[in-house]
């Protein structure tokens, strides 16, 4: 009798597809019913996906159902979803007593706000 192999694909697998299912849907909106530039149309896109995958895991936490990975979560903050996924923290109060996740987010911002800045300062846009 043959074994079967143990499923190895990691369980926030489906969630990024999700995400970036919902950023492609958005930045297709965006992009043929917006003016704004496309770099602008995709931040929007990428804010409103985190935000909505935020609120997907907690609607799973009030069913009790199988979560969105913290590391997920993070991951799309990362990919400048900070913004969505500080608003939704918020707007579902989810996330907001766990120190550590919110010390890595923070953490994420600021990397975040550095790179920008970083950037603004190579384009000459600011001086430090």
């Amino acid at each position: 009798m043959a074994s079967r192999k143990p499923n190895r694909r990691p369980p926030d697998v489906p969630f990024l597809i999700l995400w970036t299912i919902l950023i492609v849907a958005g930045f297709v909106a965006g992009e043929h019913y917006l003016t704004y530039r496309w770099y602008l149309v995709l931040f929007v896109a990428i804010n409103v996906a985190t935000f909505v995958l935020y609120g997907l895991d907690k609607l799973l936490a009030v069913t009790q159902s199988r979560r969105v990975p913290e590391r997920t979560l993070q991951f799309v903050a990362f990919l400048a979803g900070s913004p969505g996924a500080l608003l939704a923290m918020k707007a579902f109060r989810h996330k907001t007593s766990k120190t550590s996740f919110q010390f890595v987010l923070a953490i994420l911002v600021l990397v975040q706000v550095l790179i920008v800045l970083g950037i603004l300062r190579l384009n000459g846009d600011i001086t430090f």
